[in-house]
Formats: C-alpha cells, structure tokens, sequence
C-alpha cells in the first residue's frame, strides 16, 4: 500500500471513527398572530469535529458573534458545553418579524461560520400573498457531515433531526409528519440516515390573523372618519318644510 492510499485510508477511517456519534438536533419555535416569536436550538455534535475551530471556547466565541451581529435576533441565550464525545449546543432567541428571518442565511454574519453552520440552517422562502403566509425551508444535513457518503446506515440509528412550529392558527397545508394542538403545532421528525441523503424541506402556507393591537390601532381612526362621514351627510340633508 504507497502513502497515498495509506492516508486516504486513514482519512476515511478517522471520519467513521468521528460521525460514529453523528448529529442530533431539535429547532421549536412559538409564532405569535403579530408575526414576532421565539425559537430554541438543541445540537449536538461530535466534539473532535470542532477542534478545528478552537473547541468549545473557540465555537461559543463565533455563535456569540453571530448573534450579536444579526439585527433580525432581539434577544438571546447560549449555551456550549461538552458531553462526553459530544459538543451540546444550546440557544434561544427572539425576534419581531419572522419573515425577516429568512434573511439570516443569506447574511454576512452567517457566512463568517462555518460551512457546516449554513447547511443546517438551510434556505428560507416566506411570502406573503394577500393574508396568506407561504413558508418553506431546505436544510442541507448531508452537505453538513463530510464523509456521510462513506458510512452505512447503521451509523445513524438513534440519530434524528426535529423541527417543531407553533403557530397562531392552523395551516391550509403543510408537509409535517405529524401535528397537534388541533393542527396548530407542526412536527417534522426525520431520522439522520434520511436527512443525509436528500435535503429536508419544512413547509406550510396559513392564513395571517390579524393581530388584536392593529385592531387597536385601526379602530378610533375608523371610528372618527365614520363619525365624520355621517355628520357631514346630516349636514348636507336639506331641512324638513314646516306644514
């Protein structure tokens, strides 16, 4: 065997020895009718594959940048720590405008991690069409583990990636594997061997309530022009004739 092959070798070997653990992940997020919300992230990931990017200290330094650095995230709260083999990554933020967050992927804070970042985030399309909210997302797992094309599919037993949305009213459509709190809670549970192979895609399309504090906002304008419409009728109605 010449030195080439050895390494090559090597390479493969030491990349089933180090996904061996794979990934696990699990995303919920709580949409309120005005369009703000929150989300929460759960990853963890094999603790040697970030060595490359200075570890736990290394990779709580970039995830704070990035989230301090994103206009879109109002708040926020991370946590990194090691578990055993695994790196637990934890965070929680919350936004005013869930449509403004399919501009985080495409943005420079994003593009300042790694590439395995971006592909677990995924493109984002949201739309409004009149009062209907049309959302997908595509999450590139298998871009996001080198090598992945190298193990078999018992390497990712147990392993499995969660997307969980809660949203204000229950959508005409959606593509969830299963929901609950009468249609409103989507779930979209798909075990890692599948999400390597294809890209996961999450949609929905809902109708968009009208939040309560537009109503607020509308309803004295409304009130005075229609106040003010049916004054200036009564003022332009000529007076009764005296029998």
């Amino acid at each position: 065997m010449n030195l080439k092959k050895a390494l090559v070798r090597s390479a493969l070997l030491a990349s089933v020895w180090i996904l061996n653990s794979c990934i696990d992940g699990r995303e919920e997020y709580w949409l309120e009718a005005d369009g703000s919300g929150r989300a929460e992230a759960d990853y963890q990931i094999p603790a040697a594959v970030v060595k490359l990017h200075g570890g736990e200290n290394g990779v709580r330094a970039m995830l704070q940048e990035f989230l301090d650095s994103t206009p879109e995230i109002k708040g926020s709260s991370l946590q990194v720590s090691t578990e055993g083999s695994q790196l637990r990554v934890k965070a929680a933020v919350s936004f005013d405008s869930a449509l403004d967050l399919r501009n985080v992927a495409s943005g420079s804070a994003m593009h300042e991690l790694p590439d395995a970042a971006s592909h677990l985030a995924g493109t984002i399309q949201a739309d409004l069409h009149g009062r209907t909210l049309d959302f997908k997302r595509t999450i590139s797992a298998g871009k996001a583990i080198p090598g992945a094309c190298f193990l078999p599919e018992s390497t990712w037993q147990s392993h499995s990636l969660t997307y969980i949305m809660h949203l204000p009213a229950a959508p005409t459509t959606s593509n969830a594997t299963r929901t609950e709190d009468s249609g409103k809670t989507l779930i979209w549970e798909h075990p890692l061997g599948q999400a390597v192979l294809k890209p996961v895609v999450t949609r929905f399309s809902m109708p968009v309530p009208i939040p309560w504090k537009w109503v607020a906002w509308i309803t004295p304008p409304l009130a005075l022009a229609g106040y003010a419409v049916f004054t200036w009728k009564r003022r332009g109605k000529p007076a009764a004739c005296d029998l």
